[in-house]
């Protein structure tokens, strides 16, 4: 499924929007509780979830139409070469399926239909799809069919080009998972840690302060530890997942699902172990 740019910040707007009402409702009305903390937690994922999910889906609508382009432009070479007319051959792709990149290129077909030509139809889809791969591809056809080169060979040099990219691209996200992981496991490791100092000295110390015990006097109390704990595991997960999406996916956004995995776990954890 296409999700455009546009509507990606909309989404952004109106989650963030949301998670920011539903943290001053909670403030106002549950703010001295103990479980304004694990109501913090839902009002940092109704604010990243949305955008996570949505670009999963953009994410696999671009995969699919990164794959299919070099498919797509040997084919169109073959059928040049054998001496099929531009238009002619771009109709019979437009029957073939590429997944996603097949309703694009029925939109090709019928902006030629009406009179456009090629550079101007391929112009239209670069800038429909959006794909900063495939607006690298349209250049180097466009420009090349200007210079007056083969198109067959414009084609397949061009669908070379894309595979190169996306080999890489693949190569790039196999090696960097172990950074992925790393940051998983900085997480989990920092929770491990808090928990066992937790159990083992903020809780003994508070007990023992409550039961009179002289010169025994905590900094913090149990509550107050819980919650400086949360709220820095909070932020390690919301910052270290987004830096987790850069490196592997080179943006951002990719990284949120990786903080909406981090949160919810930091959350569970805390649930579970300081309830």
């Amino acid at each position: 499924m296409k999700i455009t740019r546009r509507t990606l910040k909309k989404i952004a707007i109106i989650s963030s929007i949301a998670a920011v009402a539903f943290f001053v409702a909670s403030l106002l009305f549950y703010g001295s509780s103990p479980d304004f903390d694990y109501l913090l937690i839902i009002a940092f994922t109704i604010g990243v979830a949305p955008p996570s999910f949505v670009t999963i889906i953009h994410n696999r609508w671009k995969n699919k139409i990164e794959k299919a382009m070099p498919e797509f432009l040997r084919d169109l070479a073959t059928s040049i070469r054998t001496g099929v007319p531009i238009q002619t051959a771009l109709e019979h792709s437009s029957k073939r399926m590429y997944g996603p990149l097949t309703t694009e290129l029925k939109v090709l077909v019928a902006h030629m239909s009406w009179g456009l030509n090629f550079d101007e139809a391929l112009t239209k889809l670069s800038d429909r799809v959006d794909l900063p791969l495939v607006k690298k591809a349209t250049v180097l056809i466009l420009e090349a069919s200007r210079h007056g080169g083969d198109l067959s060979d414009i084609f397949n040099s061009t669908a070379q080009y894309v595979e190169n990219v996306n080999a890489w691209s693949l190569r790039r996200k196999m090696q960097t998972l172990p950074y992925v992981a790393i940051f998983y496991f900085s997480v989990v490791l920092f929770l491990f840690i808090i928990i066992l100092i937790s159990k083992m000295i903020f809780v003994p110390i508070s007990e023992l302060a409550k039961s009179g015990v002289p010169l025994i006097r905590p900094i913090l109390t149990s509550t107050d530890t819980r919650r400086v704990f949360l709220h820095t595991s909070l932020m390690e997960s919301l910052f270290g997942g987004t830096l987790a999406g850069k490196i592997n996916e080179d943006s951002f956004l990719g990284g949120l699902k990786h903080a909406t995995i981090l949160i919810i776990v930091s959350g569970v954890a805390f649930f579970v172990f300081f309830r």
